[in-house]
């Protein structure tokens, strides 16, 4: 029989058994508490971003027009539309919208990881849950399955910053590992009793 294994010099714990090895939890859940302050701050950075950002496209504007008059465009094509300053206005408000827009597509990934979801105890049964566009995604799974792997990224500055993650990672027939579910940033200070259920040999 194989028997449960753990690495003092890694931050990895491997079930090796799909035997439960934690006790039996009594009924009710328990939840990870979250800590909002980063999806806050990155809200606040990204909209500040914004902020300072959109008067930088009349500069722009007039930096694509110094660069089409450098190239002698103008004199080339000989159209009225080269003058414009309009076009070159609409032409800096596009490249404002486009990186304004690929800045919001990596806060929504942010706060799609740190603010929309959240992982609890129910029973025996770890419940990962999200919520997205189309509605709330839910995952169970026993923590001592077979071929789960569990990351616990801490150190001091993680812990004071209140920056833990939690990652856990499945193994299938000599697979690639994939993550199952990744929580969102937490202090460990604030979930010793839900990390104990966890990591109860550690």
């Amino acid at each position: 029989m194989q028997t449960h294994s753990k690495r003092k010099s890694s931050a990895w714990w491997d079930w090796e058994t799909s035997k439960p090895s934690l006790p039996k939890r009594s009924s009710g859940s328990s939840k990870l508490i979250n800590n909002y302050i980063p999806p806050i701050l990155a809200i606040l950075a990204y909209f500040t971003f914004i902020w300072y950002l959109y008067p930088i496209k009349d500069l722009v504007s007039v930096w694509i027009f110094k660069f089409v008059e450098l190239l002698q465009i103008t004199k080339v094509l000989k159209l009225s539309l080269l003058t414009d300053k309009r076009l070159y206005d609409y032409t800096a408000l596009a490249i404002f919208l486009y990186v304004g827009f690929a800045f919001f597509l990596d806060l929504f990934r942010f706060l799609n990881k740190n603010l929309f979801q959240n992982l609890s105890w129910d029973g025996e049964a770890l419940i990962f849950s999200r919520w997205g566009l189309l509605g709330k995604i839910t995952v169970r799974w026993n923590p001592n399955q077979t071929g789960l792997q569990i990351l616990h990224k801490g150190g001091w500055v993680r812990k004071i910053l209140g920056l833990e993650k939690i990652l856990f990672k499945v193994n299938v027939s000599g697979a690639e590992e994939s993550t199952l579910a990744e929580s969102p940033f937490f202090s460990s200070k604030k979930n010793g009793q839900f990390l104990s259920s966890i990591f109860k040999n550690v």
